[in-house]
Protein backbone atom coordinates (compact mmCIF):
# COMPACT_ATOMS: atom_id res chain seq x y z
CA UNK A 1 0.00 0.00 0.00
CA UNK A 2 1.06 3.57 -0.64
CA UNK A 3 0.50 6.86 1.13
CA UNK A 4 0.05 10.18 -0.66
CA UNK A 5 1.53 13.56 0.20
CA UNK A 6 0.99 17.03 -1.26
CA UNK A 7 3.50 19.88 -0.92
CA UNK A 8 5.41 22.30 -3.10
CA UNK A 9 2.89 21.87 -5.89
CA UNK A 10 3.77 18.16 -6.04
CA UNK A 11 1.81 14.98 -5.51
CA UNK A 12 4.01 12.19 -4.12
CA UNK A 13 3.24 8.58 -3.28
CA UNK A 14 5.42 6.39 -1.08
CA UNK A 15 5.10 2.75 -0.15
CA UNK A 16 4.04 2.65 3.49
CA UNK A 17 6.68 0.02 4.20
CA UNK A 18 9.32 2.68 3.46
CA UNK A 19 7.98 5.30 5.83
CA UNK A 20 9.48 5.96 9.23
CA UNK A 21 8.00 8.58 11.59
CA UNK A 22 10.72 11.08 10.63
CA UNK A 23 10.22 10.60 6.91
CA UNK A 24 6.44 10.81 7.24
CA UNK A 25 6.74 14.04 9.24
CA UNK A 26 9.12 15.58 6.70
CA UNK A 27 6.70 14.76 3.90
CA UNK A 28 3.60 15.93 5.77
CA UNK A 29 5.22 19.22 6.75
CA UNK A 30 6.49 19.93 3.25
CA UNK A 31 10.07 20.15 4.51
CA UNK A 32 11.22 17.04 2.67
CA UNK A 33 14.34 17.90 0.62
CA UNK A 34 13.49 21.56 1.09
CA UNK A 35 17.10 22.77 0.80
CA UNK A 36 17.70 20.77 -2.39
CA UNK A 37 14.49 22.10 -3.92
CA UNK A 38 15.57 25.67 -3.16
CA UNK A 39 18.98 25.08 -4.70
CA UNK A 40 17.47 23.64 -7.87
CA UNK A 41 15.11 26.61 -8.18
CA UNK A 42 18.03 29.00 -7.73
CA UNK A 43 20.35 27.51 -10.34
CA UNK A 44 18.84 25.03 -12.81
CA UNK A 45 17.78 26.48 -16.16
CA UNK A 46 15.75 25.15 -19.08
CA UNK A 47 18.79 24.46 -21.27
CA UNK A 48 20.43 22.22 -18.64
CA UNK A 49 20.71 18.45 -18.66
CA UNK A 50 20.35 17.08 -15.13
CA UNK A 51 21.85 13.94 -13.58
CA UNK A 52 20.18 13.16 -10.23
CA UNK A 53 22.28 10.75 -8.14
CA UNK A 54 20.47 9.13 -5.23
CA UNK A 55 16.97 9.93 -6.46
CA UNK A 56 15.07 8.55 -3.46
CA UNK A 57 11.36 8.80 -4.28
CA UNK A 58 11.91 11.21 -7.16
CA UNK A 59 11.28 14.54 -5.43
CA UNK A 60 14.38 16.37 -6.69
CA UNK A 61 13.90 14.81 -10.10
CA UNK A 62 10.41 16.29 -10.27
CA UNK A 63 11.63 19.77 -9.34
CA UNK A 64 14.45 19.63 -11.88
CA UNK A 65 12.29 17.96 -14.51
CA UNK A 66 9.76 20.77 -14.37
CA UNK A 67 12.54 23.13 -15.41
CA UNK A 68 14.37 21.08 -18.04
CA UNK A 69 11.78 18.52 -19.16
CA UNK A 70 11.81 14.77 -18.68
CA UNK A 71 13.91 14.08 -21.76
CA UNK A 72 16.78 16.08 -20.23
CA UNK A 73 16.64 14.28 -16.88
CA UNK A 74 18.48 11.14 -15.73
CA UNK A 75 17.86 9.74 -12.25
CA UNK A 76 19.91 7.02 -10.55
CA UNK A 77 18.86 5.08 -7.45
CA UNK A 78 20.55 2.12 -5.74
CA UNK A 79 17.47 0.93 -3.84
CA UNK A 80 15.47 -1.08 -6.34
CA UNK A 81 12.41 -1.01 -4.08
CA UNK A 82 12.05 2.72 -4.82
CA UNK A 83 12.01 2.50 -8.61
CA UNK A 84 8.24 2.16 -8.90
CA UNK A 85 7.75 5.17 -6.60
CA UNK A 86 10.18 7.21 -8.70
CA UNK A 87 8.41 6.29 -11.93
CA UNK A 88 4.91 6.89 -10.51
CA UNK A 89 5.90 10.22 -8.97
CA UNK A 90 7.58 11.56 -12.09
CA UNK A 91 4.59 10.72 -14.26
CA UNK A 92 2.04 11.95 -11.70
CA UNK A 93 3.79 15.32 -11.77
CA UNK A 94 3.98 15.63 -15.53
CA UNK A 95 7.59 14.49 -16.01
CA UNK A 96 7.70 12.11 -18.98
CA UNK A 97 10.63 10.61 -20.84
CA UNK A 98 13.13 10.66 -17.99
CA UNK A 99 15.81 7.98 -17.89
CA UNK A 100 15.65 5.94 -14.65
CA UNK A 101 18.71 3.84 -13.79
CA UNK A 102 18.93 1.25 -11.03
CA UNK A 103 22.45 1.07 -9.64
CA UNK A 104 24.98 2.27 -7.10
CA UNK A 105 27.03 5.24 -8.27
CA UNK A 106 30.72 4.58 -7.78
CA UNK A 107 34.02 5.98 -9.00
CA UNK A 108 35.42 4.68 -12.27
CA UNK A 109 37.35 1.45 -11.91
CA UNK A 110 35.32 0.07 -8.99
CA UNK A 111 33.83 -3.42 -9.02
CA UNK A 112 30.95 -4.69 -11.16
CA UNK A 113 28.70 -4.73 -8.09
CA UNK A 114 28.68 -2.79 -4.84
CA UNK A 115 27.41 -3.64 -1.38
CA UNK A 116 24.40 -1.45 -0.59
CA UNK A 117 23.01 -1.20 2.95
CA UNK A 118 19.24 -0.94 2.65
CA UNK A 119 17.13 0.18 5.60
CA UNK A 120 13.43 0.84 6.13
CA UNK A 121 14.15 4.55 6.31
CA UNK A 122 15.01 4.76 2.62
CA UNK A 123 16.83 8.08 2.97
CA UNK A 124 19.49 6.34 5.07
CA UNK A 125 20.33 3.69 2.46
CA UNK A 126 24.06 3.83 1.79
CA UNK A 127 27.12 2.12 0.41
CA UNK A 128 28.83 2.94 3.71
CA UNK A 129 28.73 0.13 6.25
CA UNK A 130 27.24 1.04 9.62
CA UNK A 131 25.46 4.16 8.38
CA UNK A 132 21.94 2.82 7.84
CA UNK A 133 20.35 1.56 11.09
CA UNK A 134 19.24 -2.08 11.08
CA UNK A 135 20.35 -2.30 7.47
CA UNK A 136 20.39 -5.31 5.19
CA UNK A 137 23.37 -5.65 2.87
CA UNK A 138 22.53 -6.43 -0.74
CA UNK A 139 24.58 -6.46 -3.93
CA UNK A 140 23.68 -3.79 -6.47
CA UNK A 141 25.10 -3.23 -9.93
CA UNK A 142 27.71 -0.50 -10.06
CA UNK A 143 27.12 2.58 -12.19
CA UNK A 144 30.30 4.51 -12.97
CA UNK A 145 30.04 8.28 -12.73
CA UNK A 146 32.54 8.69 -15.57
CA UNK A 147 30.33 6.59 -17.84
CA UNK A 148 27.21 8.55 -16.90
CA UNK A 149 28.97 11.83 -17.66
CA UNK A 150 30.10 10.57 -21.04
CA UNK A 151 26.78 9.04 -22.09
CA UNK A 152 24.36 11.72 -20.91
CA UNK A 153 26.57 14.89 -20.96
CA UNK A 154 24.82 16.56 -18.00
CA UNK A 155 25.44 20.20 -17.19
CA UNK A 156 24.08 19.72 -13.65
CA UNK A 157 24.57 17.01 -11.04
CA UNK A 158 22.28 16.72 -8.02
CA UNK A 159 24.00 14.40 -5.57
CA UNK A 160 22.60 12.82 -2.41
CA UNK A 161 24.55 9.58 -2.15
CA UNK A 162 24.84 9.19 1.63
CA UNK A 163 28.59 9.51 1.84
CA UNK A 164 29.76 8.32 -1.57
CA UNK A 165 30.28 11.95 -2.59
CA UNK A 166 33.54 11.76 -0.64
CA UNK A 167 34.88 9.43 -3.37
CA UNK A 168 33.05 9.71 -6.67
CA UNK A 169 34.38 13.14 -7.62
CA UNK A 170 37.97 11.90 -7.61
CA UNK A 171 37.84 11.76 -11.40
CA UNK A 172 38.15 14.41 -14.08
CA UNK A 173 34.85 16.22 -14.63
CA UNK A 174 34.08 17.31 -18.21
CA UNK A 175 33.73 20.94 -19.24
CA UNK A 176 30.02 20.55 -19.99
CA UNK A 177 29.37 20.09 -16.25
CA UNK A 178 28.76 23.57 -14.83
CA UNK A 179 26.89 23.00 -11.54
CA UNK A 180 26.91 20.50 -8.67
CA UNK A 181 24.22 20.53 -5.97
CA UNK A 182 25.54 18.32 -3.21
CA UNK A 183 24.32 17.15 0.17
CA UNK A 184 27.16 16.65 2.63
CA UNK A 185 26.99 13.88 5.24
CA UNK A 186 29.13 14.94 8.22
CA UNK A 187 27.76 12.02 10.22
CA UNK A 188 29.74 9.73 7.89
CA UNK A 189 32.99 11.66 7.39
CA UNK A 190 34.71 14.28 9.51
CA UNK A 191 35.72 17.89 8.85
CA UNK A 192 38.78 16.70 6.98
CA UNK A 193 36.49 14.78 4.65
CA UNK A 194 34.41 17.89 3.98
CA UNK A 195 37.57 19.87 3.29
CA UNK A 196 38.74 17.19 0.87
CA UNK A 197 35.49 17.48 -1.11
CA UNK A 198 35.76 21.28 -1.30
CA UNK A 199 39.46 21.09 -2.21
CA UNK A 200 38.86 18.50 -4.92
CA UNK A 201 36.06 20.46 -6.57
CA UNK A 202 38.14 23.63 -6.33
CA UNK A 203 40.99 21.86 -8.13
CA UNK A 204 38.51 21.01 -10.90
CA UNK A 205 37.53 24.67 -11.25
CA UNK A 206 34.36 24.70 -9.13
CA UNK A 207 33.75 27.39 -6.52
CA UNK A 208 31.31 27.44 -3.64
CA UNK A 209 28.10 29.31 -4.45
CA UNK A 210 26.44 31.11 -1.57
CA UNK A 211 23.15 31.40 -3.45
CA UNK A 212 21.22 28.16 -3.05
CA UNK A 213 23.57 26.73 -0.41
CA UNK A 214 22.02 26.03 2.96
CA UNK A 215 23.28 23.86 5.80
CA UNK A 216 24.44 20.49 4.50
CA UNK A 217 23.27 21.25 0.96
CA UNK A 218 25.99 23.11 -0.91
CA UNK A 219 26.24 24.37 -4.47
CA UNK A 220 29.35 24.53 -6.63
CA UNK A 221 29.63 26.24 -9.99
CA UNK A 222 32.14 27.01 -12.72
Amino acid sequence: MKQSFEFGGMHLVVQKSHLTPKIRQALRSGMYENAERRAIAAHVRGHDRVLDLGAGIGCTGIVAGRVVGGDRLVVVEANGDLLSDISDNLMANGIFGATIIHGAVVAAGAGVTAGFYKSKGFWAGSLVAGHAPRATRIEVGSVYLAALLQEFTPSVIICDTEGVEAEIFNIDLPEHLRLIILELHPNIYDQAGIKAIFDRLSTLGFSYLTTGSRGKVVCFGR
